[in-house]
């Protein structure tokens, strides 16, 4: 098949990308169209919808160029039901979006309905959506990308600037700092961007750097006892993030709130960790960093069931299937 992914940026290893280069190792024609850019015209105020509006114009004539079976969107916030309609009427293709947050928060609701097949990670969003007559919904978790995210071997002067107890990656948030502020008597140490302007002296004492990607951020994963997976109060409801799936391809013992969906994915007690409340996240802590061989095997089962079950090779797959199934093959 041909396929035109839309993206909000066209960066190696960012979502989208990744979906390009499996499409091409699969055998599929895939090319990118990045519908956000990096320039002042997108970012100012005065000038953003005319360069919205001139971005859907070229995404419109690339269609018509290219012709493709199948152009998928991540996210996509910017790209209205009215484009989607000009480009089908004059080209036999599907419009699919893959959406990696909450569809109920992130994108406007009649975006949703205008998509052949709308893929989203939480069924609390399907319910919701399913209850007023949409029916063009899909349930479908997010990924790892063994290329980007494995183990990791260092020797010990090279791991350790990476090693923690308890290791956090991520950016700051004011519910972050506050929960992280129940930690503090915990060996904890945190990576990302924003957290040198916490409020909170005992958290800010917990910050080891700024914003890490690459090998960087996967010796913190592969050296750490704990990796800590706490998440976002209002994209993941019941479903899972990316980091899940990032941590246990890495072979980290991850130690995650429980999700509705996170047992499907991983098996909890085995492939990781996890807590309803803070008094269970403290015992799951304090029992691990005492055994930190029992942390060691959580996070190589959960290594060998993500890249059992859980790759984006595995979701295109199912993507593929599941077109085929509604629309025939293409």
């Amino acid at each position: 098949m041909r396929w035109l992914i839309v993206l909000p940026f066209e960066r190696p290893g960012h979502m989208g990308v990744d979906f390009h280069d499996a499409l091409v190792a699969m055998g599929h024609q895939a090319r990118i169209f990045p519908y956000r850019r990096d320039n002042p015209l997108y970012k100012n105020r005065g000038t953003k919808a005319a360069y919205q509006l001139w971005i859907l114009r070229r995404l419109e004539r690339a269609c018509l160029a290219w012709r493709p079976s199948v152009v998928l969107v991540i996210k996509g916030g910017p790209i209205t039901p009215g484009v989607i309609r000009r480009v089908k009427r004059r080209v036999d293709t599907l419009f699919l979006n893959f959406f990696p947050d909450n569809p109920l928060w992130m994108i406007p609701f009649e975006s949703i309905e205008a998509y052949d097949l709308f893929f989203t990670k939480e069924r609390y969003a399907m319910r919701a959506l399913e209850s007023v007559g949409v029916r063009n919904l899909y349930y479908l978790p997010l990924y790892c990308v063994p290329e980007f995210h494995h183990p990791v071997s260092l020797s010990e002067a090279a791991a350790k600037p990476w090693t923690a107890p308890i290791a956090f990656v991520g950016s700051h948030y004011a519910y972050r700092e506050r929960f992280f502020r129940e930690l503090a008597d915990y060996p904890v140490r945190i990576w990302g961007g924003g957290w040198s302007r916490a409020e909170s002296p005992s958290v800010r004492a917990m910050v080891a750097g700024g914003p890490l990607w690459g090998e960087a951020k996967l010796a913190v994963y592969s050296t750490s006892t704990l990796a800590l997976n706490h998440h976002h109060p209002m994209n993941d409801i019941v479903g899972v993030n990316s980091r899940a799936f990032e941590l246990a391809a890495s072979g980290a013992c991850q130690v995650a709130d429980l999700k509705d969906e996170l047992p499907n994915l991983f098996v909890p007690g085995q492939e990781v960790l996890t807590y309803r409340d803070l008094a269970e996240l403290r015992r799951q802590i304090d029992y691990h960093l005492a055994h930190p061989d029992e942390a060691r095997a959580i996070g190589q089962n959960a290594l060998k069931r993500a890249l059992a079950e859980h790759t984006l090779r595995h979701r295109l797959e199912e993507m593929i299937d599941a077109v085929q199934q509604r629309f025939g093959r293409r």
